[in-house]
């Protein structure tokens, strides 16, 4: 189990406007804070999208490095094996198994953080603060060998 890493907001424009002038980089305004509870985090909502705004023209943005948590892991690997031994102790069949994400727990691996402004600084990416990608479902595999 692991909490999820800090993650940035980034954004773009539909006009493509140079803000700060020369083509330096800049940062979206946040008015609030985005990171939700977690009991109010959802697949459609995993941030709150309505706290950033476009900044002005020369405005560099007030946005700091991390502006919310990514999803966690919530993983459970097993691993069971039993030995048979076939007419002595030095040969053994050995039958294994292994369940990686063992309890199909969902995870969760990427959530749209870029926000997209149009000229008159509405943002419309509606997909902002959504998750966008999971990592694998419950893998099950087995073995069986014969040592001699």
């Amino acid at each position: 189990m692991a909490n999820g890493f800090p993650f940035g907001v980034g954004f773009t424009t539909v006009d493509s406007a140079d803000l700060t002038g020369g083509g330096d980089g800049n940062r979206v305004n946040v008015r609030s804070v985005a990171q939700l509870p977690f009991g109010d985090r959802t697949y459609s909502r995993w941030f709150d999208p309505t706290v950033f705004s476009r900044p002005a023209r020369g405005d560099f943005g007030n946005a700091p490095k991390d502006v919310y948590r990514g999803p966690g892991i919530h993983s459970w690997d097993i691993s069971v094996f039993k030995n048979f031994p076939v007419s002595s102790e030095s040969r053994i069949i050995q039958f294994r198994g292994e369940f990686y994400n063992m309890f199909n727990h969902t995870q969760f691996s990427a959530v749209d953080s870029t926000a997209r402004f149009d000229a008159a600084g509405s943002q419309v990416n509606t997909r902002l603060g959504q998750v966008t990608g999971a990592r694998s479902a419950r893998v099950i595999q087995f073995a069986l060998s014969f040592k001699f």
